[in-house]
């Protein structure tokens, strides 16, 4: 049972919340999670289809996603149950030719070795060209960027082979900051890079649930959470804050009343903002929310009536309305392809019959001999994450606030120090603010 006792209100239980409860239950501090939704996992939670238990879109994990892999440890999870490592392979299709463009295989040697080997031996660049990826690669990893700008214009000045900057850095940097190159910070790319290039080599590794998103660390997290002696407490919507002396002093959920030491919002940014859009001190941080862009990302499930395999677990598309596509037989699906399309596109105006087509066609044409397609859900979050434009670090709020106890965790917080880029909105980013937010908090008590 808790034995520090501070009560503390947790409002959200998505990833971010979720970590902030386990970080400081594992300290003994009381901690009730409060939930509107009736499941835990915010926008990574679980759906029901066709008799199957699927995500509510495609994410990808990696190596590099060491707090995630901390988190499952503390509740006592085996990772390796959890998931299935595997070697990176970068490999991309092309709509137009049908023909791989590049194909790079990440083998298991210690970094930059890693790397090294695998541009060596990649098919899709001459000689000169690998040359040219290992040391313009390498500076522009290491060359500190003084002016942000978008990720478009930092490749060019690198002047790295076409191929792989089209093929490999621009869809890596869609995928990642879920921004086109065209509007994406360069510097929050470059930091990107670095924690997965200049790390080791087990970072880059692919980590592919064998279960559904809900039963990795949402699941596990509830488990330990409750073993700890905290609460959660779903179907709990919070509706207004009760301010006292530049402090919380009540909390409305479900139209009562509860009182708390410390309360930590790990809600969406624009529930955060109505919440706070009352409170005078918090002005400031409603307008930097304001101020916040977002992009969608759709994922479509496809069915077949067969079990289907794919020439990469996670293949690139190239010059199509797909630009991912992942293979479910891992998760327990081997008949389902997710096929993943980031950010803003000319798939949001189309009907879902049409993206179903059009993306069917991409697939023949690229992955031939697929069975029989038997159905299809398209799923759109449509302010999936915020928009990791130049500039868009002042713009996201800090884990402290104006009021002495309300704290904010949530991928769109910042939470870096000396100006380093924040996260783009990832899984891993939104674990990372939970945990440094908690810490803090511990960190303020204990002094």
């Amino acid at each position: 049972m808790p034995t520090n006792k501070q009560r503390i209100a947790i409002v959200g239980s998505g990833w971010a919340g979720l970590a902030a409860a386990v970080e400081l239950a594992s300290q003994q501090y009381a901690i009730t999670v409060f939930e509107s939704s009736p499941q835990l996992g915010g926008r990574a939670r679980s759906i029901q289809w066709n008799g199957m238990t699927l995500d509510n879109g495609q994410h990808l994990m990696i190596g590099a996603y060491h707090e995630m892999l901390s988190l499952l440890h503390t509740c006592g999870a085996d990772a390796d149950k959890l998931f299935k490592r595997l070697s990176h392979r970068m490999l991309m299709l092309d709509t137009s030719s049908a023909n791989p463009t590049f194909d790079l295989l990440l083998p298991q040697l210690p970094a930059p070795f890693h790397l090294l080997m695998g541009i060596l031996k990649t098919p899709y660049l001459s000689f000169k060209e690998k040359l040219q990826v290992l040391i313009r690669f390498n500076k522009l990893l290491n060359t500190p960027i003084t002016d942000d700008c978008s990720v478009s214009e930092w490749l060019a000045c690198a002047r790295l082979p076409d191929s792989y900057r089209k093929n490999v850095l621009e869809p890596v940097c869609l995928a990642a900051l879920t921004t086109h190159p065209q509007q994406a910070s360069a510097r929050a790319f470059q930091s990107v890079l670095q924690q997965t290039f200049n790390a080791p080599a087990h970072f880059t590794d692919l980590l592919i649930p064998t279960t559904n998103l809900g039963q990795t660390f949402p699941a596990q997290a509830e488990r330990y959470i409750l073993q700890q002696g905290g609460e959660i407490k779903t179907r709990s919507k919070i509706q207004a804050l009760g301010i006292k002396d530049k402090q919380i002093n009540t909390v409305t959920i479900e139209n009562q009343q509860l009182e708390f030491d410390q309360v930590i919002l790990a809600t969406p940014p624009g529930v955060t903002a109505k919440l706070l859009a009352n409170i005078e001190l918090t002005t400031d941080i409603c307008q930097q929310i304001k101020q916040l862009k977002y992009e969608p990302i759709a994922t479509l499930y496809l069915q077949f009536a067969g079990a289907v395999t794919l020439p990469a677990p996670m293949t690139g598309i190239i010059n199509g309305l797909a630009e991912w596509v992942f293979e479910r037989s891992i998760s327990g699906h081997e008949n389902v392809l997710a096929v993943v399309i980031s950010a803003q596109g000319k798939h949001l105006d189309m009907t879902q019959d049409n993206i179903v087509e059009q993306v069917s066609k991409e697939l023949k044409t690229t992955i031939p001999g697929l069975p029989t397609l038997l159905d299809s859900k398209l799923i759109i979050e449509k302010r999936a994450t915020i928009q990791c434009h130049p500039g868009v670090d002042k713009y996201r709020p800090g884990i402290n606030t104006p009021l002495i106890n309300l704290k904010l965790c949530g991928d769109y917080v910042y939470i870096e120090e000396n100006n380093q880029p924040g996260l783009p909105s990832t899984l891993e980013g939104a674990l990372r603010s939970g945990v440094k937010c908690a810490q803090i908090l511990i960190k303020q008590l204990n002094q």
